[in-house]
C-alpha cells in the first residue's frame, strides 16, 4: 500500500491512518497538536492558532463567536451573550473586574487569548546604566534582563508577552526602571517588537506582501541610522513584488530563506526554521521568528525608553497584523505599494487600517521630523 506524508510531522503513514482536514492529510498526533474542536458547537474543527478563546480559555470557531459570543470592552475577554450587560460582561458592568487579566503564576505570561487582542512582547535595548539594579528589580516580575555586548555597557530588557491593558503597564514599568538606573539610548540601540500570530502559509504570503508595502513608511518614521543598519535589513532591497505575488503559497518559506541562504531544499529550510541564528532574522521584518518561535518580529524602530513611542508603534503593528488576518484585500495592498510619496502612503495606510486620528497624526509628525528637507520642498 502506498504511504502518504503527514502534513505536520512529514512522516509516512498508510492512507487509512491519516485524517483529512483543510485539504491536507494529518496523523492523529499532529491533528491533536495543531487543531481542536470548537467547544461551543462541538462540530467545527479549527486551527488552534485561529481559534477565539473565551475568558475561561475554551476555543470557539468564528461562526459560534459571531452568533453566540461578544468581546467585553472592560476586561477585554470573550463571553457568552448570557453574560452580557451592554458592552460589558456582568462583572465589569458592576465595576468588579476592570483591571484586566492578572499574571498567570505558573509561567509569568500576562495575557488572556481573545479574537482581536494579539499578545505582544517587547525587547528594549539601552546603554550606560546600572545593570544589576535593573536585573534585581525586573526579573522577579517576569521580565527578561540580559547584557548586550554590542552596546556601551548595554542591556536588553525583554518585556513579557502581554495584551489588554497589561502591555502598556509592563512597557511603562520597564522604561521607568531603565531611566531610574541611568540607562539611555544611542543610534546603536534598537527596539524589537514580537507579536504572536497564526503561522499558516496562506496568511504568511499576505503578511510578507503587506510588510513589503509598509516598509517605506517604517523607515521614513525613524532616524536615518535604521535605514543603513545590518540588523534591520530592507525587504524592498531583497524582494520584488512579482516574486511575492508569483510564489506558490506552499513555497513562501523557501522564498524568504533564499535571500540569505544558498540552499533551499525542503530539508535545508526545515533546519533553518529550527536554528535561532539564521541570517534571515536580521530583516527589519523578521519572518524567521514566526517559523522559529511563532512570533512576528519587527526590528525597524530606533532605540527608545519613552513608553508612549513604544506603545504607539505596538498599536500600529497590531493594526497591520489584524488587517492581514481579518480584512486583507490584495488590491488595497498593491494600491499602497503604488503610492508615489510617503505622506500619500501614510494616508492610504491609515484609511486601510481605520487608524484613529491621534495615532495617524503621530506617525505623520514623525515622518515630517525625520524628513524635514523633503517635506519643505
Amino acid at each position: 500500500m502506498k504511504k502518504i506524508k503527514c502534513y505536520g510531522c512529514q512522516k509516512l503513514f498508510a492512507k487509512n491512518e491519516l485524517n483529512h482536514f483543510d485539504d491536507k492529510m494529518w496523523c492523529d498526533d499532529c491533528l491533536d497538536e495543531d487543531t481542536t474542536i470548537c467547544a461551543d458547537c462541538r462540530e467545527e474543527r479549527i486551527y488552534r492558532d485561529d481559534a477565539t478563546y473565551t475568558y475561561d480559555d475554551y476555543p470557539i470557531c468564528e461562526r459560534c463567536y459571531d452568533e453566540n459570543y461578544f468581546y467585553c470592552e472592560g476586561c477585554q475577554r470573550v463571553y457568552h451573550y448570557d453574560q452580557r450587560s451592554g458592552d460589558y460582561c456582568e462583572e465589569c458592568a458592576q465595576g468588579e473586574d476592570t483591571e484586566g487579566p492578572e499574571a498567570m503564576p505558573d509561567n509569568k505570561r500576562y495575557y488572556c487569548q481573545s479574537r482581536r487582542d494579539l499578545p505582544v512582547g517587547v525587547e528594549i535595548e539601552a546603554e550606560g546604566g546600572d545593570y544589576q539594579d535593573v536585573y534585581y528589580n525586573l526579573t522577579p516580575e517576569g521580565f527578561g534582563v540580559s547584557k548586550d555586548g554590542s552596546l556601551d555597557r548595554g542591556i536588553e530588557v525583554q518585556v513579557p508577552a502581554s495584551n489588554s491593558g497589561n502591555t502598556e503597564k509592563l512597557i511603562k514599568q520597564a522604561c521607568s526602571c531603565l531611566k531610574e538606573n541611568g540607562f539611555g539610548v544611542s543610534k546603536r540601540c534598537g527596539l524589537h517588537i514580537h507579536i504572536e500570530f497564526p503561522s499558516r502559509k496562506k496568511t504568511i504570503k499576505k503578511l510578507l506582501l503587506m510588510a513589503y508595502a509598509c516598509e517605506p513608511i517604517f523607515y521614513a518614521v525613524n532616524p536615518q541610522s535604521r535605514k543603513c543598519n545590518g540588523f534591520c535589513k530592507s525587504l524592498v532591497s531583497a524582494f520584488k513584488v512579482s516574486e511575492i505575488l508569483g510564489s506558490e503559497t506552499k513555497g513562501i518559506d523557501k522564498l524568504f530563506y533564499s535571500k540569505a541562504n544558498r540552499k533551499t531544499s525542503d530539508y535545508a529550510v526545515k533546519l533553518y526554521k529550527m536554528n535561532k541564528w539564521n541570517d534571515c532574522r536580521y530583516f527589519g521584518f523578521n519572518l524567521h521568528s514566526l517559523f522559529y518561535q511563532k512570533t512576528i518580529e519587527f526590528r525597524y524602530h530606533a532605540g527608545t525608553t519613552e513608553p508612549e513611542k513604544i506603545i504607539s508603534w505596538v498599536n500600529l503593528l497590531k493594526s497591520i497584523l489584524l488587517y492581514v488576518r481579518y480584512s486583507y484585500q490584495r488590491s488595497e495592498v498593491l494600491t499602497l505599494i503604488e503610492q508615489p510619496t510617503i505622506s500619500a502612503k501614510i494616508k492610504c495606510l491609515s484609511q486601510m487600517l481605520k487608524l484613529n486620528q491621534p495615532l495617524a497624526n503621530y506617525f505623520l509628525k514623525r515622518y515630517i521630523r525625520f524628513n524635514k528637507k523633503l517635506c519643505a520642498v
